[in-house]
């Protein structure tokens, strides 16, 4: 018998942890588009948000979604690495 949901199933941890990593991954998009003349400080986090959301993904075990979140966070990775290879090379 279906019941509807469970109001107490939207506090659940992973709920709040995948909810915290959607609004990391939104606030680094939405920093990009606004000052993209500092895209660099927006890679750590969109790493973290990604990591959040594949924590949740590995938790309900959704192989789409942790497919994605792992290529959102190398995606990330390799960009951060470029701009900090940057910067090392322009302060040598």
């Amino acid at each position: 018998m279906l019941t509807g949901p469970n109001p107490q199933a939207f506090y659940a941890p992973e709920q709040i942890l995948s909810v915290l990593g959607s609004i990391l991954i939104l606030l680094a998009y939405f920093l990009t588009v606004v000052k993209p003349e500092k895209k660099s400080l927006y890679f750590p986090i969109s790493f973290f948000g990604g990591g959040a959301l594949l924590v949740v993904a590995v938790i309900y075990r959704n192989p789409g979604l942790i497919m994605l979140e792992v290529a959102w966070m190398v995606i990330n990775a390799w960009g951060l690495w470029k701009v900090l290879r940057k910067a090392f090379h322009a302060a040598a």
